[in-house]
């Protein structure tokens, strides 16, 4: 039987129901995947996978994408987790800014997989954005200026050794900073997607941290500008954690932020991403 996926938003983001993710057969793994891919965003409710599961599920989408700076779960290299706990307070919240899972790798992720474990009775939402409903709504001749340019990806603001006191005042996670942060890639600023073949905006203000052969001022306004326009409601579906979720997005053609509103509860959330390529015109 087809899978039935029901849009939350008029632009993006679905919701699919009676799926067990645990026992999906090959066929089903297939359609999901392609929904995935269409709809950008997926939302599974009632799901209860323990980590064993969820790395499993995860590997049947395809390899598990690499891990920096994030210490991971000891009996599964693959799984983080993403904890708040709830005498933190207002402090840093991790993922707390607009980017694209890992966009500073050569090869960044395709998809991101995240389970509920431990939710707030109110707030720490999952805000995401389309970069292709972002990329439609460009009049063609900014569209063409942005097909010739380069974006320099580097995780030097987030986890290098000068964010380490940043990282070290979270009890609930443990990442170490180092200079490979200092590194960076080069990605076209509009690659297509390699399954769906569409063009979309590979752009994140967290991990962009240039515009190749562009001046300071030029590359700094540019950047404003793709922010505010990637982050417009617009484009945006804001997801209300329940237990039992499992939300899978694709790091290609979104960008997501979760947001730091639930002092005194606490959030747990156990994260897995799958391997992708490196992004291509």
């Amino acid at each position: 039987m087809p899978i039935e996926a029901q849009p939350l938003t008029g632009v993006f983001a679905a919701e699919v129901h009676g799926l067990d993710l645990v026992n999906l057969d090959g066929d089903d793994l297939a359609q999901l995947r392609a929904l995935m891919c269409e709809h950008e965003v997926l939302v599974v409710r009632g799901q209860t996978l323990d980590p064993s599961q969820q790395s499993a599920f995860s590997s049947r989408l395809g390899p598990c994408g690499e891990v920096p700076f994030i210490a991971t779960m000891d009996e599964f290299p693959e799984v983080i987790r993403v904890v708040k706990e709830a005498e933190e307070g207002a402090a840093f919240n991790f993922g707390g800014a607009w980017h694209s899972d890992f966009s500073f790798q050569a090869e960044p992720p395709s998809f991101t997989i995240l389970s509920a474990v431990d939710v707030p009775a109110w707030g720490g939402d999952t805000c995401f954005a389309s970069m292709t409903a972002a990329w439609n709504a460009l009049h063609e001749p900014m569209r063409e200026r942005l097909r010739q340019l380069n974006a320099v990806h580097s995780a030097r603001d987030a986890y290098s050794p000068k964010m380490q006191a940043l990282h070290t005042g979270m009890s609930g996670m443990q990442i170490v900073c180092d200079e490979s942060a200092n590194e960076y890639e080069i990605h076209p600023l509009v690659p297509v997607h390699p399954e769906t073949r569409k063009e979309v905006l590979y752009f994140n203000r967290a991990y962009v941290r240039d515009i190749e052969n562009m001046t300071n001022d030029e590359a700094e306004s540019l950047m404003a500008f793709l922010h505010l326009h990637t982050t417009d409601v617009k484009f945006m579906y804001r997801h209300r954690w329940q237990a039992g979720d499992v939300v899978i997005w694709d790091n290609r053609s979104t960008q997501h932020v979760a947001l730091n509103d639930y002092a005194g509860f606490r959030r747990e959330l156990r994260r897995t991403t799958i391997a992708g390529e490196s992004p291509k015109r």
